[in-house]
């Protein structure tokens, strides 16, 4: 018997040391590029088909929704959307939400197979970040001085609007808990909304940062991420008490943050300079990860964790168009 689990604690400890070891020599590559189709402005947000394999990317500046077909490596017809700025796609059934400049804000339901706008949702002032609450079929629109939109991800319809007590940077959904927690840019707090309650249940004041932008949400860890811009940093919260327990330095403000939570890793976009990435280890340690130095001004992106590739936008020069370039794990 002893023999026996011998063998299995050996047998525990190499599988623990090759994992160890994976995420040790972990590192963002490039491995592939694509030239945007314009040289105008960058595009202001990017949505992943993880069906299809296409990239969807906001060209504010064209009035459209550029499409790229990531398996040829070639731009597919683009779709008319007037001055689109945030997005999300639903794989099943095929729906690409928008958030619009236009008429005063609003958010575009389209069908991009058969390559219709099905609702649009106006009355939605400043309509910025989308989210989906995954459980359910409602889709989340931070808009205007203080409100997110519940809008049903099918229907269109509107059902009705969480108020707060700021303007909504970015915000992020439990999966498994109820609880939306969101970034109040003016207030350098962030609120913690109850999604069955539909109502603000609680605000936690951030004391060592202002300008709370970028958000990323590691629920298993029970981990909020968010991304100050005064000074420059990213502080971690505990999530059942709002309390901080790390805080990480980045060079220049954070633009945006996704966590890979199978991986446990942290990727941060930075304004300026490089792009940053964590291997989350133990009780709140964060250990740097290689990423490309070259990219600078890497904004906007989007990250596929079922396939650990990062799409990022890289800005061109004046009559050279940016590129879009992908990234993906060493391991």
């Amino acid at each position: 018997m002893n023999m026996h689990r011998g063998w299995i604690w050996l047998a525990v400890g190499s599988l623990l040391g090759g994992l160890q070891a994976d995420a040790a020599s972990a590192a963002l590559e490039a491995v592939a590029s694509w030239p945007l189709p314009s040289d105008a402005r960058p595009p202001t947000a990017l949505a992943w088909d993880p069906v299809e394999r296409r990239l969807f990317v906001a060209a504010e500046q064209a009035d459209a929704v550029w499409v790229l077909d990531t398996e040829r490596g070639r731009w597919l017809r683009p779709l008319s959307v007037p001055a689109p700025r945030h997005l999300l796609f639903e794989a099943r059934p095929g729906l690409l939400y928008v958030s619009s400049g236009a008429a005063g804000g609003q958010v575009k339901i389209l069908d991009v197979n058969a390559r219709r706008t099905l609702k649009t949702i106006g009355n939605l002032p400043e309509a910025g970040r989308i989210h989906r609450d995954a459980p359910s079929t409602r889709i989340y629109v931070a808009y205007g001085a203080g409100a997110l939109a519940v809008i049903h991800g099918v229907t269109g319809v509107h059902t009705l609007s969480v108020l707060l007590p700021d303007r909504p940077a970015d915000f992020a959904i439990e999966t498994v808990g109820h609880r939306i927690f969101v970034n109040l840019f003016r207030s350098n707090a962030v609120a913690v909304v109850d999604r069955l309650a539909r109502e603000m249940t609680d605000v936690w004041p951030l004391s060592e940062g202002r300008g709370n932008e970028s958000m990323a949400l590691h629920e298993p860890r029970q981990r909020l991420y968010v991304g100050c811009t005064d000074p420059p940093h990213i502080q971690v919260l505990h999530t059942s008490s709002g309390k901080r327990v790390a805080r990480l330095e980045t060079p220049t403000v954070v633009q945006w943050l996704y966590v890979d939570t199978a991986r446990d890793r942290l990727l941060a976009g930075p304004v300026s300079g490089p792009l940053r990435a964590w291997q989350i280890e133990g009780e709140d340690q964060h250990r740097p990860l290689p990423a490309p130095s070259e990219f600078s001004n890497a904004h906007p992106a989007c990250y596929d964790p079922e396939t650990g590739r990062l799409y990022v936008v890289i800005p061109g020069s004046p009559g050279q168009p940016g590129l879009i370039r992908c990234l993906a794990w060493s391991n």
